[in-house]
């Protein structure tokens, strides 16, 4: 059966074309891939505190480095009483406090090159609890110290517990250092010697309306000395853990 000698589409269409064309169209096809692939990884690299960005940087090992602070490097974050930090939170829904959550994630991951809303606490509170942190926790290595803040209403008063509990967690190879804190200790926060900077924010709804702002910090410090121990120094972590639930002292934990 003899052949048809009839061109079919695809070669009609392509004996319209001058071979240059294609090679063009094959350059300007490359050209939009290689500007999505620098586009996709400008927007992984600049937004770490995307669970699933920050899983792609692990796999790459790419992961952010934290670095270690003295007291010259430290950040220059303002200082925060717990006053202050109650009522610069207490308006904010649950979708504006993530967008601030967020940001103070992103400050961390990226050495504090942005810190809008980064604070260091500071002010007098009173030890509730202290516990070794785990892999369910967003940094591992370390401990974490529970703390009620404290203010006195005037000079003739005591300071009495104010509707503000703080978290602070202390990077560290050395997790049992948490026993040199007791229940009870009374702690005076400064930016220095702990640099506690806010890593982030939440509410317990109270049934009177006196609703509890809950902050959690991380320790920039270098090194510290509990009130019953000696001193222990500070690693920052290598990795975290994005899935990790707030507050980190829960009746489960």
């Amino acid at each position: 059966m003899a052949r048809d000698l009839q061109p079919t589409f695809m070669e009609r269409l392509a004996n319209r074309r001058p071979p240059y064309f294609w090679w063009l169209l094959a350059i300007l096809l490359a050209s939009c891939f290689s500007v999505l692939c620098w586009s996709l990884c400008i927007s992984i690299f600049n937004h770490p505190e995307v669970p699933r960005n920050y899983e792609m940087m692990r796999k790459l090992g790419r992961l952010p480095e934290h670095k270690a602070y003295t007291s010259q490097t430290a950040p220059k974050h303002p200082a925060s009483s717990a006053p202050t930090l109650r009522k610069s939170h207490l308006a904010f829904n649950s979708d504006e406090l993530e967008i601030i959550n967020r940001s103070l994630l992103h400050s961390y991951l990226t050495d504090f090159r942005e810190s809008t809303f980064c604070t260091y606490l500071t002010g007098d509170y009173q030890v509730t609890g202290s516990r070794q942190l785990t892999q369910d926790d967003i940094i591992s290595d370390g401990f974490a110290l529970q703390l009620r803040a404290f203010t006195q209403p005037n000079e003739y008063s005591d300071a009495t517990p104010y509707p503000v509990i703080a978290e602070i967690i202390f990077p560290t190879p050395y997790p049992e250092s948490h026993k040199g804190f007791h229940q009870g200790d009374m702690l005076e926060l400064g930016i220095t010697p702990q640099f506690a900077s806010l890593l982030h924010v939440g509410k317990i709804e109270q049934a009177d309306d006196d609703t509890i702002v809950v902050v959690t910090a991380v320790s920039l410090a270098s090194r510290l000395r509990p009130p019953h121990e000696g001193p222990f120094d500070l690693v920052p972590p290598k990795q975290l853990n994005l899935g990790a639930t707030f507050p980190l002292f829960t009746k489960e934990k």
